[in-house]
Protein backbone atom coordinates (compact mmCIF):
# COMPACT_ATOMS: atom_id res chain seq x y z
CA UNK A 1 0.00 0.00 0.00
CA UNK A 2 1.04 3.77 -0.60
CA UNK A 3 1.36 6.00 1.91
CA UNK A 4 -1.51 8.06 0.48
CA UNK A 5 -4.46 5.73 -1.31
CA UNK A 6 -7.70 6.84 -2.56
CA UNK A 7 -10.46 3.66 -2.40
CA UNK A 8 -13.45 2.84 -4.78
CA UNK A 9 -15.86 5.05 -2.66
CA UNK A 10 -13.43 7.95 -3.57
CA UNK A 11 -12.35 8.19 -0.08
CA UNK A 12 -8.34 9.07 1.08
CA UNK A 13 -7.17 5.83 3.16
CA UNK A 14 -3.34 6.68 4.84
CA UNK A 15 -1.31 4.33 6.19
CA UNK A 16 -0.61 3.37 9.80
CA UNK A 17 2.92 5.21 9.55
CA UNK A 18 1.54 8.02 8.07
CA UNK A 19 -0.72 8.42 10.75
CA UNK A 20 1.59 8.31 13.74
CA UNK A 21 3.70 10.17 12.32
CA UNK A 22 1.35 13.14 11.64
CA UNK A 23 0.51 12.72 15.43
CA UNK A 24 3.65 12.21 17.07
CA UNK A 25 4.40 15.60 14.63
CA UNK A 26 1.73 17.09 16.65
CA UNK A 27 2.44 16.16 19.65
CA UNK A 28 6.22 17.62 19.66
CA UNK A 29 4.15 20.78 17.70
CA UNK A 30 2.37 20.99 21.02
CA UNK A 31 4.98 20.73 23.43
CA UNK A 32 7.43 23.20 21.54
CA UNK A 33 4.72 25.66 21.42
CA UNK A 34 4.17 25.48 25.01
CA UNK A 35 7.97 25.74 25.82
CA UNK A 36 7.55 28.88 23.15
CA UNK A 37 5.45 30.78 25.09
CA UNK A 38 6.86 30.17 28.60
CA UNK A 39 9.96 31.72 27.08
CA UNK A 40 8.32 34.24 25.61
CA UNK A 41 6.47 35.31 28.79
CA UNK A 42 9.74 35.05 31.01
CA UNK A 43 11.21 37.81 28.32
CA UNK A 44 8.36 39.99 28.85
CA UNK A 45 8.75 39.65 32.24
CA UNK A 46 12.07 40.98 32.08
CA UNK A 47 12.04 43.33 29.84
CA UNK A 48 9.25 44.93 32.02
CA UNK A 49 11.24 44.72 35.26
CA UNK A 50 14.51 45.92 33.78
CA UNK A 51 12.59 48.94 31.55
CA UNK A 52 14.34 47.53 28.21
CA UNK A 53 12.46 48.54 25.01
CA UNK A 54 14.66 46.57 22.25
CA UNK A 55 16.88 43.47 22.84
CA UNK A 56 18.87 41.22 20.26
CA UNK A 57 21.06 38.12 20.54
CA UNK A 58 24.71 38.91 20.00
CA UNK A 59 24.69 37.07 16.10
CA UNK A 60 21.54 39.89 15.34
CA UNK A 61 19.47 36.46 14.80
CA UNK A 62 16.91 36.89 17.49
CA UNK A 63 15.77 40.35 18.34
CA UNK A 64 12.89 41.60 20.79
CA UNK A 65 11.08 44.87 20.74
CA UNK A 66 8.85 45.36 23.93
CA UNK A 67 5.60 46.41 23.15
CA UNK A 68 3.50 47.72 25.87
CA UNK A 69 -0.55 47.04 26.17
CA UNK A 70 -2.53 48.84 24.58
CA UNK A 71 -6.42 49.56 23.61
CA UNK A 72 -7.98 48.94 20.51
CA UNK A 73 -11.26 50.01 18.70
CA UNK A 74 -12.76 46.75 17.02
CA UNK A 75 -16.18 47.14 15.16
CA UNK A 76 -19.03 44.55 16.26
CA UNK A 77 -19.78 43.31 13.07
CA UNK A 78 -22.18 41.22 14.33
CA UNK A 79 -24.36 43.75 15.80
CA UNK A 80 -23.99 45.86 13.05
CA UNK A 81 -25.29 42.77 10.92
CA UNK A 82 -27.97 42.68 13.08
CA UNK A 83 -29.16 46.32 13.62
CA UNK A 84 -27.64 47.91 10.45
CA UNK A 85 -27.64 45.42 7.86
CA UNK A 86 -27.50 47.18 4.71
CA UNK A 87 -24.58 49.13 5.69
CA UNK A 88 -22.98 45.80 7.10
CA UNK A 89 -23.61 44.79 3.35
CA UNK A 90 -22.32 47.79 2.00
CA UNK A 91 -18.60 47.82 3.82
CA UNK A 92 -18.33 44.15 3.38
CA UNK A 93 -15.52 42.86 1.01
CA UNK A 94 -14.97 39.14 -0.14
CA UNK A 95 -11.60 38.65 0.54
CA UNK A 96 -9.96 35.25 -0.88
CA UNK A 97 -8.58 32.87 1.34
CA UNK A 98 -5.79 30.24 0.08
CA UNK A 99 -6.45 26.57 -0.16
CA UNK A 100 -5.10 24.29 2.84
CA UNK A 101 -6.04 21.68 4.97
CA UNK A 102 -6.93 21.68 8.20
CA UNK A 103 -6.02 18.69 10.67
CA UNK A 104 -7.32 18.24 13.93
CA UNK A 105 -5.67 15.52 16.30
CA UNK A 106 -5.69 13.99 19.12
CA UNK A 107 -2.44 12.82 20.69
Amino acid sequence: MDLINVNEENKIELAESVIAEIKNFEALKVRVEIQEKKLREELLEAMKKYNINYWETPDGSIKATYKSATTRKNIDSKRLKEELPDIAEEYTKNVIVKESVALSIDV
